[in-house]
């Protein structure tokens, strides 16, 4: 990784069960010391938030900080949590919205645990709801097709709602579903990993190496590439046959980046053209795309342009890579 990115930005459950403890720790001091209660509920807050930040796949983590809320009396703090809840978990926060004219302090915890228990953020509990038929399958498939998963948590939360997909058997489902969520987010190596693992299983060697290939571009130390390596070269005696060539690579990174293309405004296209009449067509996409923020699009346009042997489009890619590292 280059200096100052982020290395891994998967949920670390250690560090949220630290900062849950320490909020809960100024939570009962400030039960039993009613002089200092408000700043110790102060203190519990700013940790009750950090043990989000590090893991918002654990309930307990969302919980402790909606009951300091409600005991700091901070109404627009427990409608922010909520909205931000429903937002991860990809449904609509007009629902809570919908309820700012009334009191939400008798009903908060209700609210709370009726959207947990109809999504909840643990995987395996999701899927326990799935066998029990308690959540529509097909529901979930629809969702993964229009949702925004640029927001690193629910790409994360669905992702492993997916990995429990294939788990249990539905392959095609989860072959369906997975670039939607790497089109938004290509930096979730976790997904690139289960992929290529996918790929794998099916003896499919070159979309699996593509896929690690992947992980590498944020997680340098998985060995997945290589081990992947070590077989071929144990099953086949030249095993540049298996491997991708540069068609297939660039194949790869191009259907994904149809999935993450948007409508663009020909006029700013127009507009930059003009400022830099020396840049071709697909620089000046490359350009818009960036002034544009759509990092992931860039990301696989740019990916792809290097693999036809086009290395002025580099800078492009390690910019974006670099702003989805810190986002």
């Amino acid at each position: 990784m280059h200096g100052g990115e982020q290395e891994f930005y998967l949920p670390r459950k250690s560090l949220g069960d630290r900062n849950r403890s320490q909020a809960n720790k100024f939570y009962k001091l400030s039960m039993a010391d009613k002089n200092q209660k408000i700043e110790n509920l102060q203190w519990a807050e700013q940790s009750a938030r950090q043990a989000i930040l590090y893991d918002y796949t654990n309930f307990q983590n969302w919980e402790i900080l909606l009951k300091l809320k409600n005991e700091l009396g901070d109404e627009s703090g427990i409608y922010a949590l909520l909205e931000d809840l429903l937002s991860v978990l990809g449904k609509d926060s007009e629902l809570i919205s919908q309820l700012k004219n009334i009191n939400i302090f008798p009903t908060c915890f209700d609210l709370f645990y009726s959207i947990l228990k109809r999504e909840p953020l643990d995987a395996d509990i999701w899927w326990a709801n799935v066998e029990s038929r308690g959540y529509d399958l097909n529901d979930f498939i629809a969702r993964c097709k229009v949702m925004d998963f640029r927001d690193r948590r629910s790409n994360v939360i669905f992702g492993r709602r997916l990995e429990r997909v294939r788990k249990y058997g539905l392959n095609e489902t989860f072959f369906q579903l997975m670039p939607y969520l790497l089109a938004h987010r290509p930096d979730n190596y976790e997904l690139w990993t289960e992929l290529g693992k996918h790929h794998e299983s099916l003896k499919d060697y070159k979309n699996a190496w593509m896929c690690y290939d992947q992980v590498l571009q944020f997680n340098q130390n998985d060995k997945n590439k290589s081990r992947l390596s070590n077989i071929l070269t144990h099953m086949f005696k030249d095993d540049n046959e298996i491997k991708p060539n540069k068609k297939e690579i660039q194949s790869f990174h191009s259907r994904l980046e149809q999935l993450t293309s948007t409508i663009r405004n020909n006029e700013e296209i127009k507009e930059i053209e003009a400022l830099n009449p020396e840049l071709n067509r697909l620089e000046l996409k490359l350009k818009s795309l960036l002034e544009s923020r759509d990092y992931q699009e860039v990301f696989f346009m740019s990916r792809s342009l290097m693999s036809e042997g086009e290395m002025w489009a580099e800078p492009y890619f390690e910019e974006a890579r670099g702003e989805l590292l810190n986002d």
